[in-house]
């Protein structure tokens, strides 16, 4: 049987052959029906059953690329298992997890493509489910590295940036998106570069000198305001020949009646109530004296 690394058979006593994790001869299963791709593939690295680290070469040396420790053994067993499914299950072709119709439309895309055979959007639909799953569990791993349960933009922009076999997304996702959000904007700064407000200063440049500087220009305003007054009062007593008339009685202006007013029998009636109340006293006796 030919290699399905690509390379040549290793000699007795070298690299192991790849396992197949199929819960037979001692060998785990891999079931991820109940933890996911990452849990299987975990349980079974923390079992020590990962694939050695040598067994991928050629066209899958960079499956862990990036990746130290368990990390590395993780992402090491689920390719192992995907690459045992693919050459030795059956596989059945009308169940897919992406809509083949969604992928067709995509393939034809470019114009130069006229015709697409039915194999061809199964492919891609499997490696699409792939490519989906190993950058899933890449994220997640760096999700963990910062203790955090849900993935982030910044996840998927660090695992991109640790495999060179991304660096079709960079337009994507930028490398710059690997940093917090909150660290990129440009008013951010160190701990040390904050400068803490004076309390009193504050108080002292906000609160009193305002309130000074609006009492002397209120005053200032005040005494103008006193001066044009009694400007127009000493003008008023030079021409009139007399003090002007009481506060009170200059609401209604210089003159609220007409004089020939009084010609009115209504004007008269008006200040009957007033001669009769200067004519007599309270006790009725008579005048006021």
């Amino acid at each position: 049987m030919q290699n399905p690394y690509g390379v040549p058979a290793p000699p007795p006593g070298g690299i192991p052959a790849p396992k197949r994790y199929d819960g037979k001869d001692g060998v785990p299963l891999y079931d991820p029906t109940t933890q996911g791709h990452y849990g299987a593939s975990a349980q079974i690295a923390a079992s020590g059953n990962a694939p050695h680290a040598e067994t991928f070469q050629g066209h899958f040396q960079n499956v862990s690329q990036g990746l130290t420790g368990t990390y590395r053994d993780i992402l090491n067993t689920y390719w192992q298992n995907q690459i045992t499914k693919l050459e030795t299950e059956e596989h059945d072709y009308k169940l897919h997890q992406l809509p083949l119709a969604r992928i067709k439309k995509v393939m034809k895309a470019d114009p130069d493509v006229k015709m697409i055979s039915a194999e061809a959007p199964i492919l891609f639909a499997k490696g699409c489910d792939i490519f989906i799953t190993e950058l899933t569990m890449r994220a997640w791993i760096h999700a963990e590295e910062n203790k955090r349960r849900t993935l982030q933009r910044s996840d998927i922009a660090s695992a991109l940036a640790k495999s060179d076999m991304f660096d079709f997304l960079i337009d994507i996702v930028p490398r710059e998106d690997a940093t917090p959000q909150h660290k990129r904007r440009p008013d951010f700064a160190s701990a040390g570069a904050y400068a803490i407000p004076d309390a009193s200063g504050t108080a002292g440049a906000g609160g009193v000198q305002p309130d000074a500087h609006m009492g002397a220009g209120g005053q200032a305003e005040f005494a103008g305001m006193d001066q044009a007054q009694h400007l127009q009062q000493t003008q008023y007593q030079q021409q009139m020949g007399a003090y002007p008339p009481p506060a009170q009685q200059t609401y209604g202006g210089q003159q609220m009646f007409d004089p020939n007013m009084a010609a009115y029998p209504q004007y008269a009636m008006g200040q009957m109530p007033q001669q009769a109340v200067s004519g007599a006293s309270p006790d009725g006796s008579g005048a006021y004296h």
